[in-house]
């Protein structure tokens, strides 16, 4: 009895912590629908269902903003597991002088606020004349890699070198290794990191403020500022497009959750 109260309280507790965590997301959707009182009123509901604030938002190219932000993450994430996954075979499964000391360099990454490298990395895409998209993606990746190579370096040590051999003995080079056999078998771990990259880079934004100047290149975060005036803020415009942002990426998190889930719990247990 003691135990079946127990696991109920524990429901009930992460429940309430699950609305809790919620109550923003469900306080923006509920706002995004009604056409005015959000600063008076702002816990009020929508008497009817009024998309005027949709409209609103699309008329402010949000639809633009949408496509930018997509280009972005998916160039950006695509890369980094390019770039990531032959890393983190290196680490998990070559041995070779020094190898410890490039992780240990390559995590340090971790440690760096993204905000003290900006002016750098303003300066040097200004002396290069890069801009927009490409100045972006660069940081992106660079700041993206040394999580991604932690990730799937866990995922890797986990697979037996059994498989590896037997490739090696086939006549197999690392490479084709690494693609055809690693690579399938960590779609866990690669969809763990792909939603973790996708969800920061869909969200950043002092990157995208600094590094971005042509409108039509402005991403969603940058796109929904554009909706305050100097004078007036369109608030209603605002929950709209965010909620239309958060969408895509509760889609991804809702298709990939299990793989996520296997992904993040890599090499907890042996």
């Amino acid at each position: 009895m003691s135990r079946r109260l127990a696991a109920r309280l524990s429901d009930a507790f992460y429940a309430l912590l699950a609305l809790i965590f919620m109550l923003p997301l469900i306080w923006t959707v509920v706002g995004s629908f009604r056409a005015s009182g959000l600063r008076t009123e702002p816990w009020g509901l929508p008497e009817r269902l009024n998309l005027s604030n949709y409209a609103a938002a699309w008329e402010g190219k949000i639809g633009v903003y949408l496509l930018n932000s997509t280009v972005v993450t998916v160039i950006s994430v695509l890369v980094i597991i390019a770039l990531s996954a032959p890393a983190a075979y290196a680490f998990a499964r070559l041995r070779f002088r020094g190898s410890s000391l490039m992780l240990g360099f390559i995590l340090t990454g971790l440690l760096i606020p993204a905000h003290a490298v900006l002016i750098p990395l303003y300066q040097l895409n200004a002396a290069l004349g890069v801009g927009d998209y490409l100045a972006i993606i660069g940081p992106y990746v660079a700041f993206g890699l040394p999580l991604s190579v932690l990730l799937l370096r866990a995922y890797f040590v986990e697979i037996p070198r059994e498989l590896m051999e037997a490739a090696i003995m086939d006549g197999a080079g690392h490479m084709r290794i690494l693609w055809t056999i690693f690579m399938p078998i960590a779609k866990p771990a690669v969809a763990t990191v792909a939603i973790f990259q996708a969800s920061w880079i869909w969200n950043e934004l002092p990157f995208a403020l600094v590094f971005i100047a042509s409108g039509s290149h402005y991403t969603l975060p940058i796109g929904l500022l554009s909706f305050r005036g100097e004078h007036i803020t369109d608030w209603g415009a605002i929950l709209a497009g965010v909620t239309i942002s958060v969408v895509p990426l509760m889609v991804l998190y809702l298709l990939f959750q299990k793989h996520i889930v296997r992904g993040l719990t890599a090499g907890a247990v042996k």
